[in-house]
């Protein structure tokens, strides 16, 4: 399992490769998420993303990752984040947040970046707001009720028709 800030900087390393695709904190949001889902089928129930996701009010969010990215509010992140800014006390020498990854793993962030990279925070938003979804299933009105990975891994299996 990973921190959410080193599996968003994968997908941040890609967007700063392919300037045309921006990244705002919600779509990364969404792309962590997605990548989480499809890995937890994947890996028959490993989770690639170690932090809690919650259904907040725009969908799924992993609320470290939100702390790390809010001061981008809602203009593209231009820069890889670093370990440390997830809390309020962030140390520069801590340098940019990332971990080793199994080839599965680049699998499956490769799969969510072809796959999504190019839909719009709102799109991917929608997507996670579909009926029967994860989110719709637990969402509370501003409860920030965690998601359980099960939940999220039987939906994504629905996909595959592999539930």
């Amino acid at each position: 399992m990973h921190s959410s800030l080193a599996i968003a900087n994968e997908f941040i390393r890609r967007s700063l490769a392919a300037p045309e695709i921006e990244l705002t904190q919600m779509k990364l949001q969404k792309l962590v998420y997605f990548a989480h889902g499809w890995n937890l089928v994947a890996s028959d129930g490993d989770p690639l993303v170690e932090d809690e996701v919650q259904a907040w009010d725009y969908g799924p969010v992993f609320p470290k990752l939100y702390s790390a990215t809010r001061r981008f509010g809602r203009e593209p992140i231009r820069d890889l984040l670093r370990w440390g800014e997830d809390t309020p006390f962030p140390d520069d020498d801590d340098g940019p947040a990332f971990e080793p990854l199994e080839e599965s793993e680049r699998e499956v962030i490769d799969f969510v970046w072809d796959t999504y990279g190019d839909f719009q925070a709102y799109q991917l938003s929608a997507l996670t707001h579909e009926e029967h979804s994860p989110w719709t299933r637990v969402f509370d009105g501003g409860r920030n009720r965690p998601i359980p990975n099960r939940r999220i891994q039987d939906y994504f299996a629905n996909f595959l028709g592999t539930e």
